[in-house]
């Protein structure tokens, strides 16, 4: 199973998301307003961590609903099991 989690993070001061950075992510730019990330991708990660909420939330309730179906497809005929949704 191969779920991955995709989150576009923003700068909070000028609210876009063009970066440059590092190839170790330890040093973060804005290319729009210039401010500098000298925590690299953690600090950044932290000033956009309701997004990363929101994206983890998404994946869980989707692995949810997809382990969900496939109990419900490996039960469909036995009479012991009935499934609510």
């Amino acid at each position: 199973m191969d779920n991955k989690i995709t989150v576009t993070v923003f700068c909070p001061t000028c609210g876009l998301s063009d970066f440059n950075h590092k190839e170790d992510e330890t040093y973060i730019q804005c290319n729009n307003c210039k401010r500098e990330y000298l925590g690299g991708i953690d600090e950044l990660l932290e000033y956009n961590q309701q997004q990363v909420d929101d994206g983890t939330a998404a994946l869980g309730q989707k692995l949810l609903d997809d382990f969900g179906k496939t109990l419900e497809s490996k039960f469909r005929n036995n009479k012991n099991f009935k499934f609510k949704r």
